[in-house]
């Protein structure tokens, strides 16, 4: 049997890890200012709900066309900036009621292989971060990026409870946009593990590229809750490749300077490792600390599931592992700091002792 969507819309995300830090003041300082130059609004849409420290700045960016599956359709678009450096471009695309399971896992198929999202995402991003450069502290353009898409539907027809809508469509193929090949029964149980639901009448199947949310009520905090969870990822992601190559210069550094013998390298060295240390560990302690954020029990639930698939806590073993290896790196060049140190003192009153002794000789020997 077939369903028909009748109210919903496709949520599309792309999340950019853009600096260090954002001041969140400054940047709603910056932008109430030169809003109107710059075709940006502030805007409660979709709707902030979900409880946290320091909730992002939300921006609409304005609408635009974009052509699917030879119709053209309306695209909405927003940004989120994140205190942790993260920008998040969400491109919300409205289902066009009536649309067939069938077309729309077409549709996600589309979605899948046009880069059109891509690219835009990117463009958007970059004109953002131009605009609110002042409040970014050490912005960087690193190419990598997250992508997610949510299908959210408010009003399904024909459905009468919401734990029906797996045995009524086959929700795995359109969470993996797979509109060729027939999915395994293993597979299809495999996706399926994600399923969530609070009530009878909504629903929640969660994988790591991709989501399907039904909530009648047309409240995007699950949405918001994945969201907030992928850019997490993306901040693991960025520092796990920034450890990587900090972790590289460092050998490369420290191989330096033991061909030199007695570098004074060493001691910006260790500050360099400690410092990193001290940064990462609190970025680790702020992960953590999401679930305390969260406020309600079954959107942390979410929240948790989400970073279950997005395979966070392999992320952060991965980060923590490196950080540690910063930690000893700087226990290790603090040692070799102070036997320089050491040495160099041993060596200065050898050479103060024979100085010594030479002006002693020489007076002897004068008399």
């Amino acid at each position: 049997m077939g369903l028909n969507i009748k109210k919903g819309s496709i949520l599309i995300y792309r999340v950019f890890d853009v600096a260090e830090e954002a001041n969140l003041s400054q940047i709603e300082e910056q932008l109430k200012s030169t809003a109107t130059r710059a075709r940006l609004r502030f805007t409660s849409g979709p709707r902030q709900a979900v409880i946290m420290a320091n909730a992002p700045v939300t921006l609409s960016l304005g609408e635009s066309d974009i052509n699917l599956l030879g119709k053209t359709a309306r695209i909405e678009t927003f940004a989120k900036i994140w205190d942790y450096g993260v920008v998040s471009i969400l491109f919300q695309i409205p289902i066009t009621p009536g649309t067939s399971w069938e077309e729309l896992i077409n549709l996600s198929a589309k979605l899948e292989q046009d880069t059109f999202i891509d690219d835009s995402a990117r463009m958007r991003a970059q004109e953002l971060v131009a605009h609110i450069n002042p409040a970014l502290r050490d912005p960087h353009n690193w190419h990598e990026f997250e992508d997610y898409v949510i299908f959210f539907f408010e009003e399904i027809e024909g459905l009468i409870t919401a734990a029906d809508l797996s045995d009524q469509v086959d929700t795995a193929r359109l969470i993996v946009a797979e509109n060729t090949v027939k999915l395994s029964e293993r597979a299809k149980k495999s996706i399926l593990e994600g399923t969530y639901q609070y009530s009878d009448s909504d629903l929640t199947i969660i994988d790591w590229n991709s989501a399907i949310v039904l909530e009648p009520s047309g409240r995007k905090e699950i949405p918001e809750v994945i969201e907030f969870a992928l850019t997490h990822m993306m901040e693991m992601r960025y520092y796990d490749s920034l450890l990587d190559q900090r972790l590289g210069m460092l050998y490369d550094a420290i191989e330096e300077s033991r061909a030199r013998f007695f570098s004074n390298r060493f001691t910006s060295l260790s500050r360099e490792a400690s410092a990193r240390y001290i940064e990462f560990s609190e970025f680790i302690e702020r992960v953590d600390n999401s679930f305390k954020v969260v406020g309600d029990f079954y959107l942390a639930r979410i929240f948790r599931a989400a970073g279950e698939k997005f395979r966070m806590s392999e992320w952060e073993g991965n980060v923590t592992r490196k950080i540690n290896l910063f930690s000893n790196l700087s226990e290790l060049l603090q040692g070799e700091v102070n036997v320089n140190r050491s040495l160099w003192l041993e060596i200065t009153i050898v050479v103060l002792i024979l100085f010594e002794l030479a002006t002693t000789f020489v007076k002897f020997a004068v008399h």
